[in-house]
Protein backbone atom coordinates (compact mmCIF):
# COMPACT_ATOMS: atom_id res chain seq x y z
CA UNK A 1 0.00 0.00 0.00
CA UNK A 2 2.98 2.46 1.13
CA UNK A 3 4.40 2.59 -2.99
CA UNK A 4 0.61 3.62 -4.33
CA UNK A 5 1.44 6.95 -6.27
CA UNK A 6 4.95 6.93 -6.86
CA UNK A 7 6.09 5.42 -9.81
CA UNK A 8 9.67 4.80 -8.75
CA UNK A 9 8.25 2.61 -5.95
CA UNK A 10 5.56 0.76 -7.91
CA UNK A 11 7.65 -0.47 -10.67
CA UNK A 12 10.37 -0.91 -7.51
CA UNK A 13 8.09 -3.55 -5.96
CA UNK A 14 6.36 -5.13 -9.42
CA UNK A 15 10.25 -5.55 -10.36
CA UNK A 16 10.45 -7.17 -6.88
CA UNK A 17 7.30 -9.53 -7.46
CA UNK A 18 8.15 -10.17 -10.33
CA UNK A 19 11.93 -11.40 -10.20
CA UNK A 20 11.11 -13.43 -6.62
CA UNK A 21 7.88 -15.58 -8.15
CA UNK A 22 9.05 -16.19 -11.73
CA UNK A 23 11.41 -18.30 -13.51
CA UNK A 24 14.15 -16.23 -13.02
CA UNK A 25 13.97 -17.58 -9.39
CA UNK A 26 17.38 -18.72 -8.01
CA UNK A 27 15.94 -19.42 -4.58
CA UNK A 28 13.23 -20.18 -2.77
CA UNK A 29 12.23 -16.84 -2.20
CA UNK A 30 9.09 -14.80 -2.22
CA UNK A 31 8.14 -10.91 -1.94
CA UNK A 32 7.67 -10.70 1.14
CA UNK A 33 10.60 -9.95 2.75
CA UNK A 34 11.83 -7.81 0.48
CA UNK A 35 8.26 -5.32 1.08
CA UNK A 36 9.00 -5.75 4.99
CA UNK A 37 11.89 -3.95 3.93
CA UNK A 38 11.15 -1.54 2.11
CA UNK A 39 7.84 -0.39 4.39
CA UNK A 40 10.44 -0.43 7.12
CA UNK A 41 12.71 2.49 5.30
CA UNK A 42 9.08 4.38 4.17
CA UNK A 43 7.89 4.49 7.77
CA UNK A 44 11.53 5.90 8.49
CA UNK A 45 11.00 8.45 6.31
CA UNK A 46 14.08 7.00 3.77
CA UNK A 47 14.47 8.79 0.41
CA UNK A 48 12.00 6.86 -2.01
CA UNK A 49 15.58 5.70 -4.12
CA UNK A 50 16.38 3.76 -0.74
CA UNK A 51 12.83 2.61 -0.25
CA UNK A 52 13.15 1.33 -4.10
CA UNK A 53 16.51 -0.29 -3.20
CA UNK A 54 14.68 -2.10 -0.39
CA UNK A 55 12.53 -3.91 -2.59
CA UNK A 56 15.48 -4.28 -4.89
CA UNK A 57 17.87 -5.95 -2.54
CA UNK A 58 18.26 -9.38 -2.62
CA UNK A 59 17.44 -9.43 -6.67
CA UNK A 60 20.54 -9.51 -8.10
CA UNK A 61 21.57 -12.73 -5.27
CA UNK A 62 18.23 -14.57 -5.92
CA UNK A 63 17.12 -14.09 -9.36
CA UNK A 64 18.41 -13.88 -12.98
CA UNK A 65 17.35 -9.83 -12.75
CA UNK A 66 20.76 -8.63 -14.69
CA UNK A 67 22.45 -5.55 -12.63
CA UNK A 68 21.91 -3.25 -15.60
CA UNK A 69 17.98 -3.47 -15.50
CA UNK A 70 18.09 -2.27 -12.26
CA UNK A 71 20.23 0.58 -13.57
CA UNK A 72 18.23 1.30 -16.85
CA UNK A 73 14.79 1.25 -15.13
CA UNK A 74 15.47 3.19 -11.77
CA UNK A 75 18.87 5.20 -12.39
CA UNK A 76 22.49 4.62 -10.66
CA UNK A 77 21.76 5.59 -7.41
CA UNK A 78 18.97 2.81 -7.00
CA UNK A 79 21.21 1.04 -8.75
CA UNK A 80 24.64 1.43 -6.62
CA UNK A 81 22.81 0.76 -3.56
CA UNK A 82 21.23 -2.67 -5.03
CA UNK A 83 24.95 -3.42 -5.69
CA UNK A 84 26.46 -2.71 -2.59
CA UNK A 85 23.48 -4.88 -0.70
CA UNK A 86 24.81 -7.90 -3.40
CA UNK A 87 27.32 -10.13 -1.68
CA UNK A 88 30.38 -10.93 -3.86
CA UNK A 89 29.43 -15.10 -3.88
CA UNK A 90 33.02 -15.80 -5.43
CA UNK A 91 34.24 -14.94 -1.61
CA UNK A 92 34.70 -17.98 0.46
CA UNK A 93 33.89 -18.78 3.27
CA UNK A 94 30.70 -17.82 4.34
CA UNK A 95 32.53 -16.20 7.08
CA UNK A 96 35.09 -14.13 5.14
CA UNK A 97 31.94 -12.92 2.54
CA UNK A 98 29.57 -12.01 5.23
CA UNK A 99 32.59 -10.03 6.62
CA UNK A 100 33.78 -8.26 3.41
CA UNK A 101 29.90 -7.28 2.82
CA UNK A 102 29.57 -5.63 6.39
CA UNK A 103 32.39 -3.37 5.94
CA UNK A 104 31.66 -2.59 2.19
CA UNK A 105 27.68 -1.56 3.20
CA UNK A 106 28.53 0.06 6.94
CA UNK A 107 30.00 2.48 4.44
CA UNK A 108 28.01 3.19 2.66
CA UNK A 109 24.46 5.52 4.65
CA UNK A 110 21.98 4.32 2.36
CA UNK A 111 23.02 0.29 2.12
CA UNK A 112 23.52 0.66 5.58
CA UNK A 113 19.99 1.42 6.23
CA UNK A 114 18.96 -1.13 3.94
CA UNK A 115 20.98 -3.78 5.75
CA UNK A 116 19.56 -2.72 9.04
CA UNK A 117 16.18 -3.03 7.45
CA UNK A 118 16.85 -6.13 5.98
CA UNK A 119 18.09 -8.01 9.42
CA UNK A 120 15.68 -6.44 11.78
CA UNK A 121 12.77 -7.91 9.18
CA UNK A 122 14.19 -11.13 9.15
CA UNK A 123 14.91 -11.12 13.12
CA UNK A 124 11.08 -9.89 13.11
CA UNK A 125 10.30 -13.20 11.12
CA UNK A 126 12.25 -15.62 13.10
CA UNK A 127 10.77 -14.25 16.80
CA UNK A 128 7.07 -14.51 14.34
CA UNK A 129 8.32 -18.75 14.41
CA UNK A 130 9.65 -18.38 10.03
CA UNK A 131 12.18 -19.95 10.56
CA UNK A 132 15.27 -21.53 12.39
CA UNK A 133 18.70 -19.68 12.29
CA UNK A 134 22.27 -21.22 12.14
CA UNK A 135 25.00 -20.23 14.56
CA UNK A 136 26.59 -18.83 12.01
CA UNK A 137 23.80 -16.15 10.72
CA UNK A 138 23.20 -15.70 14.36
CA UNK A 139 27.05 -14.59 14.87
CA UNK A 140 27.08 -12.50 11.33
CA UNK A 141 23.78 -10.38 12.70
CA UNK A 142 25.67 -9.96 15.77
CA UNK A 143 28.49 -8.62 14.26
CA UNK A 144 26.52 -6.80 11.80
CA UNK A 145 24.72 -4.69 14.72
CA UNK A 146 27.94 -3.92 16.20
CA UNK A 147 29.32 -2.93 12.64
CA UNK A 148 26.33 -0.61 11.91
CA UNK A 149 26.24 0.98 15.61
CA UNK A 150 29.88 1.58 15.43
CA UNK A 151 29.41 3.45 11.10
CA UNK A 152 25.85 4.31 11.64
CA UNK A 153 24.59 4.46 14.94
CA UNK A 154 22.12 7.16 14.17
CA UNK A 155 19.73 4.51 11.79
CA UNK A 156 16.62 3.55 13.36
CA UNK A 157 16.30 0.22 13.37
CA UNK A 158 19.03 -0.57 15.35
CA UNK A 159 17.61 -0.81 18.96
CA UNK A 160 14.96 -3.29 17.91
CA UNK A 161 17.86 -5.29 16.17
CA UNK A 162 19.57 -5.44 19.28
CA UNK A 163 16.36 -6.31 21.37
CA UNK A 164 15.29 -8.99 19.29
CA UNK A 165 18.88 -10.43 18.68
CA UNK A 166 19.00 -10.87 23.12
CA UNK A 167 15.08 -12.31 22.62
CA UNK A 168 16.42 -14.73 19.76
CA UNK A 169 19.74 -15.64 22.42
CA UNK A 170 17.47 -15.92 25.43
CA UNK A 171 15.03 -18.23 23.49
CA UNK A 172 17.59 -20.61 21.81
CA UNK A 173 19.63 -20.95 25.64
CA UNK A 174 15.90 -21.59 26.89
CA UNK A 175 15.43 -23.95 23.95
CA UNK A 176 19.08 -26.10 24.89
CA UNK A 177 18.04 -26.34 28.37
CA UNK A 178 14.85 -28.46 27.86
Amino acid sequence: RFARGSNLLEEAYELADDAHSGPGRRKNTDVDHPVAVAELLDEHGFDPEVVAAGFLHDVLEDTDTDPGEIVDRFGSDVGGLVAVMTEDESIEPYEARKAEHRARVAAHSGAAAIYAADKLAKTRALMDGGGSVSDAQLDHYRRTLAALRESQPELPFLPELEENLRAIDAGRQHACRR
